[in-house]
């Protein structure tokens, strides 16, 4: 791991310097010349020949299903909701106090479950990176991403990236996360590393197609258990001597837990038959999406703008539409069709390792009796999943693929557990085989999706039939409804685990787990969108008050709602986002808020003559209604059910300001200003409180080389 973080840094600070000295940069393109300057100048001129105009719309994301979007440099209010460690929007989620802790979830969302059980230690997962997580890019330049934040007591978060086309057939890129913040209250530094490379190549004539990745990560944790019954009286009563957090007793000091791991992915495909190549063309949604606009649209066409190439007197031509829209750019996408038909034989490959561990240096009462003095708990996994499919594209059947997995698992131990009556066994290893298919297709503004996947042998049992039905009318309306019925097996740690703590030792033989669901999305451009599903699980596993995993007897009902709209004044903008939720069976074991809102009132603008700073700046208010929400347990980094203390019911007020400078864009906020003068009655879960009030500063900053 520290091999790679050095190559990853050598790599980097290469390109960086590289970067630096370009930032006046004239680009040579068939229309003649175009100087390009940032906030820095240099004597230094770097000249590069272009072989044609470069527009936003060239630089590339590329998803693992192929899904493309564009490289986004643009300041919206979603930006801003996602400016966390985690980079993804916290809507149903509570953070713990320091900034790499993990988080207790305010809802749920059982979509798209894997019919390969995880290891479990579900709590550790936020900033892990699945297969569907990782992007591939194509940029006709050097492209690099800076994303810096500040954290609690000597920390910070720093994700940096790296890409570039070695060719028009071959791309690479490098990518590191690290964060380390040690926190207010006692032992409860996190420490993460996060690295992923990728790679993306075609062959000249398009018909072969390989990309893969590498990512490898270690998520570190010191556990405190939370803080004590006194201290939580001092907490709640804001005693004047604990102001210092550092202060207040924790129940344990001695404690950590460490998630880590490696994969190894890769997908290629060749076409073994085509009448017709295939064509890309970009998608005319986003000229459609705007037509209200097609001032700033012919403006941008005749000075040949967009988020790559810029001058001083314009910022980003999508920071415009987006803004005027409240819409992010990220929805820009290309749309890839065949004139004809062609076949395709494919094949993937992914091999992980992952391992789990609590360390305790000392063995605490609250988990019960231990068998030695000192804990060493360690769980580890591999796994491994070989997948070859045919593909059909055709303009009469859409796209049509059949496959076959083949599936490995190693869930183990260091060895077999003899305990009073009971044998615990050191590992649960087998195989399984798959089959499928997926289907995509649309007619006119149609769209259809379904995929069906079983296992017919091996050492494990599971289905899924999942099948959507979008519509879209003309950018302003569209509406998705989708259906899910999947068995699968519970997580390892469920069926299988092992501690040094005696109560923490059990093997079950668990049915699989059996959800339905649907839903339906609704979005409407110039009011908002509502977004519904209802759950319904049977066998559902959790981990109970005893930390002991058990299965309901009982169906789970679970009905969600969201509804996000945003009404504009002028430059003053209120968003809104209210979910709703109940659940009318299995309320026993299954506790969630009623209700969740997140109002956002900001006022947004270009400022200064010659409009060089686009800003926003503004309130946000969350609020959640008073649930028994679940206990975080640290040694088996689950949260588990308690039904005798509520959370919630408290405001959470939080001050932003802004602002987009070229292509930086730099964030501002006060989280929690409200703390002094609503009480000190916030959690994220029992024992353990959100922040107090917390400046937190950063950047996102791009370069295009």
């Amino acid at each position: 791991m520290c091999f790679m973080k050095k190559i990853f840094l050598i790599v980097f600070l290469t390109l960086f310097t590289f970067s630096a000295f370009a930032q006046r940069t004239k680009i040579l393109g068939t229309e003649g010349q175009l100087f390009k300057s940032d906030s820095t100048s240099f004597q230094n001129e770097v000249e590069i020949k272009l072989d044609g105009t470069t527009k936003y719309t060239d630089y590339k994301i590329i998803s693992v299903t192929n899904d493309t979007t564009v490289i986004d440099t643009t300041l919206t209010l979603k930006k801003d909701f996602k400016f966390n460690y985690l980079r993804k929007d916290d809507f149903e989620l509570i953070a713990f106090h320091n900034q790499g802790q993990t988080f207790n979830k305010l809802g749920y969302n059982f979509e798209n479950s894997s019919l390969i059980p995880s290891i479990g230690a579900s709590s550790k997962h936020y900033n892990y990176y699945k297969v569907e997580d990782i992007n591939y890019y194509y940029v006709p330049t050097p492209s690099t991403e800076i994303m810096y934040r500040t954290g609690l007591e000597q920390g910070q978060v720093l994700d940096a990236f790296l890409t570039m086309n070695t060719s028009r057939q071959f791309n690479f890129s490098f990518s590191y996360k690290g964060l380390r913040s040690l926190g207010k209250y006692r032992n409860a530094l996190a420490s993460h590393g996060n690295f992923r490379s990728t790679f993306n190549y075609h062959s000249k004539n398009k018909t072969y197609f390989l990309k893969g990745h590498f990512s490898s990560f270690d998520i570190l944790n010191n556990e405190n258990g939370g803080l004590t019954q006194q201290s939580i009286g001092y907490f709640e009563n804001n005693d004047s001597n604990y102001t210092e957090r550092a202060r207040l007793e924790v129940n344990y000091t001695n404690a950590n837990n460490l998630f880590e791991g490696k994969r190894y992915y890769m997908d290629q495909t060749i076409t073994l038959f085509s009448k017709k190549t295939k064509i890309e063309n970009h998608n005319t949604e986003v000229s459609n999406r705007f037509k209200k606009y097609n001032f700033y649209l012919k403006r941008i066409e005749f000075l040949k703008k967009d988020t790559v190439n810029d001058n001083s007197k314009m910022i980003d031509s999508i920071a415009v539409l987006a803004s005027l829209s409240k819409t992010d750019s990220s929805q820009f996408k290309s749309v890839h069709k065949n004139l004809l038909f062609d076949f395709k034989l494919g094949h993937s490959f992914m091999y992980e390792t992952q391992h789990y561990r609590f360390n305790q240096t000392a063995a605490n009462t609250i988990f019960g009796d231990a068998f030695n003095s000192t804990i060493s708990d360690h769980t580890s996994y591999q796994k491994s999943n070989n997948q070859v499919y045919l593909q059909l594209n055709s303009p009469i059947v859409g796209s049509l693929k059949a496959k076959a997995n083949y599936f490995t698992y190693n869930y183990h131990y260091n060895s077999i557990l003899y305990y009073n009556t009971q044998t615990i066994p050191d590992k649960l290893k087998g195989n399984a085989i798959a089959v499928g298919a997926d289907w995509d297709t649309n007619y006119g503004n149609i769209y259809l999706n379904a995929d069906a996947s079983s296992i017919i042998t091996g050492d494990l049992t599971g289905s899924s039939i999942k099948a959507s039905i979008s519509f879209k009318k003309d950018s302003i309306f569209s509406f998705k409804g989708f259906a899910e019925i999947t068995t699968k097996s519970p997580d390892f740690n469920k069926l299988l685990f092992q501690s040094d703590y005696k109560d923490y030792n059990w093997q079950n033989n668990f049915k699989n787990e059996d959800l339905k669901i649907i839903g339906a999305e609704i979005n409407f451009t110039k009011w908002g969108s509502i977004e519904a599903s209802y759950n319904l699980i049977d066998n559902y596993t959790y981990f109970n008050e005893n930390s002991t995993p058990v299965q309901a007897n009982e169906t789970l009902n679970y009905l969600k709602l969201k509804v996000n709209n945003a009404v504009t004044f002028r430059k003053f903008t209120l968003e809104n986002t209210v979910q709703y939720q109940t659940v009318p069976k299995g309320e026993s074991f299954f506790n969630v808020p009623e209700l969740i809102t997140r109002n956002t009132l900001y006022f947004s603008s270009f400022v200064f003559k010659g409009s060089p700073m686009y800003l926003q700046t503004g309130v946000t208010f969350k609020y959640f209604t008073a649930f028994k929400a679940n206990a975080y347990n640290p040694l088996l980094s689950e949260f588990v059910l308690q039904n005798t203390t509520d959370i919630g019911n408290f405001p959470l007020l939080d001050f932003f300001a802004n602002a987009q400078i070229q292509r930086t864009r730099i964030y501002l906020k006060v989280e929690n200003f409200s703390a002094s003068f609503t009480g000190r009655k916030y959690y994220a879960a029992p024992n353990y409180p959100y922040r107090d009030l917390t400046v937190r500063f950063g950047l996102v900053w791009n370069w295009f080389i």
